[in-house]
């Protein structure tokens, strides 16, 4: 019998909870980025910017403190898991989110799955159990979405349950104004400071390179936005410091 471990984190961050006033329940799978679990490389597409200033960095695995690091070695573990006992690692993923389901069934809200919290695993391309289906072959009617720095090219047959969008960095920009070119969306991480404690979120810019910005910290609705937006988000953790080119500066 498979040991049972949750992998999806439901309502645990203040993005995902501002999706629940919009009418959808968000599970997010987090695991450790790029090489950093030490079994694989769950982003090969990272940039250098990308890596130093990643999400993994913000948020509750912000500092140096027991909370941060509790959840880095947690985030390492689900890596581990999904690397080396795949089967097992799936069969505890259709549990979390038929659990979603049933959760936002109870309060009358809409289930959406995230599976690239703090990776970029092309997930359309993992199949799993005797029939060898994907993830969203095996829950048709949940919507997926993620964020991605896998060239177009590579993904080209994305199931119609599953929202992709681009992210810029400091080495594919002209990639995703391809992207966009195409009616592709595109996230963008500009300098404006997220909002703290202390001080509100500064002011995105209203354009970038023609197209106009929305801004993408409202929620992480991602497929509710318009066919080639241009996705505002502000720096946060790591990415506040950022010298690389990777976050845009306002």
């Amino acid at each position: 019998m498979t040991k049972r471990t949750q992998l999806l984190s439901v309502s645990s961050d203040a993005k995902t909870v501002k999706g629940e006033k919009r009418g959808y329940l968000t599970g997010i799978l987090y695991m450790a980025p790029a090489e950093s679990a030490g079994v694989g490389n769950l982003c090969p597409f990272a940039s250098l910017g990308c890596k130093s200033g990643c999400l993994d960095t913000a948020g509750r695995g912000a500092g140096d403190n027991v909370v941060a690091n509790g959840i880095h070695e947690a985030r390492k573990r689900k890596a581990r898991y999904f690397m080396q006992e795949r089967e097992a690692f799936f069969a505890n993923l259709v549990k979390d989110i038929e659990a979603l389901i049933r959760a936002a069934d109870r309060r009358d809200l809409v289930p959406a799955v995230r599976l690239n919290g703090t990776t970029d695993v092309k997930w359309e391309s993992q199949r799993f159990g005797p029939e060898r289906k994907t993830i969203f072959e095996r829950f048709t009617d949940v919507q997926f979405y993620d964020y991605t720095k896998w060239p177009a090219s590579k993904r080209a047959e994305i199931p119609a349950n599953f929202h992709l969008t681009h992210s810029r960095a400091e080495d594919n920009e002209a990639m995703v104004l391809d992207a966009l070119k195409f009616g592709r969306s595109v996230a963008v991480v500009f300098s404006t400071p997220a909002k703290t404690l202390h001080k509100p979120a500064g002011k995105l810019p209203e354009w970038w390179n023609g197209y106009r910005v929305i801004d993408g910290d409202e929620s992480d609705l991602r497929f509710l936005d318009a066919p080639g937006s241009v996705v505002g988000l502000r720096a946060k953790g790591k990415a506040q410091h950022d010298d690389s080119g990777f976050v845009v500066q306002v």
